[in-house]
């Protein structure tokens, strides 16, 4: 009986770092160098993990590349917002964050991210 009964203690104690260590971070960029098809594809991965992100305008350069963007996104847990960019970076600067651990000092962060990623 004491062994059933270490072995729940030990189960108890041994979740929470499980779960911690299960948390995620999730970084979604928008660049110049995307297509409508990798629009498309973010929007789907993200879709998968219980991400909606909509694409409320985009506009494209002659080669196909992303030059404006304006998207929603809701994270299905009381995290959601926008952002829009007339010139979208080459950089990983645009986009959204949304940090799932606990200890995180910014959970959720959308447009400009670079101060957010560097967190």
């Amino acid at each position: 009986m004491q062994k059933v009964l270490f072995l729940l203690a030990f189960v108890c104690l041994a979740l929470p770092a499980l779960n911690a260590q299960n948390a995620r971070k999730v970084e979604a960029f928008f660049q110049h160098s995307h297509t409508l098809q990798d629009l498309k594809n973010i929007k789907a991965e993200l879709g998968a993990q219980k991400i909606m992100v909509d694409y409320v305008s985009m506009e494209f350069d002659d080669a196909g590349h992303l030059k404006a963007l304006e998207f929603t996104v809701d994270c299905q847990d009381g995290f959601k917002g926008s952002a829009k960019s007339s010139d979208v970076p080459d950089d990983l600067t645009f986009g959204f964050v949304r940090d799932y651990r606990t200890d995180a000092e910014t959970p959720f962060f959308v447009g400009n991210v670079g101060k957010a990623v560097k967190e």
